[in-house]
């Protein structure tokens, strides 16, 4: 009887051992549960009505307890010095400190005409006070009753250079293009040059630039490397904790051929779906347009599409 008098009395203390506490979201949403685990890189909850729950160190503001013994109470400080903690992609220590995010749409239809159209992208940014970083790779593929519309492969990587106390900065990057309806195979190119932080905000940033720009296609009638001028124009609003919008803008001209050029734009809009998973709604708008193509290609290349993000 006294064993399991012991048993009970164990049962009953059990859930003293979670804490409550009221945790503020980077939505500014707040909820008050008891946290069974927490680490480096989430927190898990139990909710009243929720259940249990598992948040993202990364999207937590703050932890504020005044129940929490003293044996298992930490300072403030730690426990922003724990949500900071990021131990990378997949925990695995790639890209660590970075925003990461993965892209998936998928549309497609059957019955007088079948259709598919796919879409993916990883996206990685990073910024301190020296240094941005930008890293995408995306994927596009349609098809429409059993003939391929689409089917394409971008890869980019830039890093500015930012110079203390001013809005000027370097940049460089390097992009690869496969497209299997180009006129090309695929092509590489190069830019290096200067920009300028017109707006530079919390959640407004316009950043102008210029330089000196390298292409090279394979697989087209014309291989030849080619040098051109380059001006382009990135913005980023974060209108509130929901929404946000990304624009960006590229114009390549010839330097022997000046009245030849392209142009590479991309307008993207965010929602935020839910803070707890890191889920988002986006829908994107793109186009390539280029002046001087073969025969039988088209000027411009449009492209729209909705996706789901999650962030990694």
């Amino acid at each position: 009887m006294k064993q399991f008098s012991s048993i009970l009395l164990s049962l009953c203390l059990f859930p003293a051992l979670s804490f409550a506490a009221l945790i503020e979201l980077s939505t500014g949403d707040k909820i008050n549960a008891a946290i069974t685990e927490k680490t480096a890189n989430y927190v898990k909850v139990n909710h009243a009505i929720l259940g249990e729950l598992t948040i993202k160190t990364a999207n937590i503001i703050s932890i504020d307890n005044d129940e929490i013994p003293e044996s298992e109470s930490l300072p403030i400080a730690a426990v922003e010095d724990e949500i900071d903690q990021d131990n990378g992609l997949f925990g695995m220590g790639l890209l660590s400190s970075w925003d990461r995010s993965f892209t998936l749409g998928i549309n497609g239809k059957q019955g007088n005409s079948d259709a598919l159209d796919f879409h993916t992208a990883f996206d990685a940014d990073y910024k301190d006070d020296d240094k941005r970083w930008d890293l995408g790779i995306y994927y596009n593929f349609s098809e429409e009753d059993g003939q391929s519309t689409h089917d394409d492969l971008n890869i980019h990587l830039m890093r500015d250079w930012l110079l203390s106390n001013s809005q000027w900065l370097y940049f460089a990057s390097v992009k690869y293009d496969w497209d299997k309806f180009k006129s090309w195979d695929y092509r590489l190119t190069g830019i290096a040059g200067i920009g300028y932080d017109f707006i530079k905000k919390e959640n407004l940033s316009l950043t102008g630039r210029t330089g000196i720009a390298g292409k090279k296609n394979y697989g087209s009638d014309d291989d030849n490397f080619e040098p051109e001028l380059m001006l382009g124009l990135d913005a980023d609003w974060t209108i509130n904790k929901i929404q946000s919008i990304t624009f960006k803008t590229e114009f390549f001209t010839p330097f022997e051929q000046a009245r030849d050029f392209r142009n590479l734009s991309r307008l993207d809009w965010k929602f935020k779906l839910d803070s707890l998973m890191d889920l988002s709604f986006k829908v994107g708008l793109e186009n390539e347009y280029e002046s001087q193509v073969d025969a039988g290609t088209k000027h411009n290349d449009f492209k729209y599409r909705a996706a789901i993000v999650w962030g990694l």
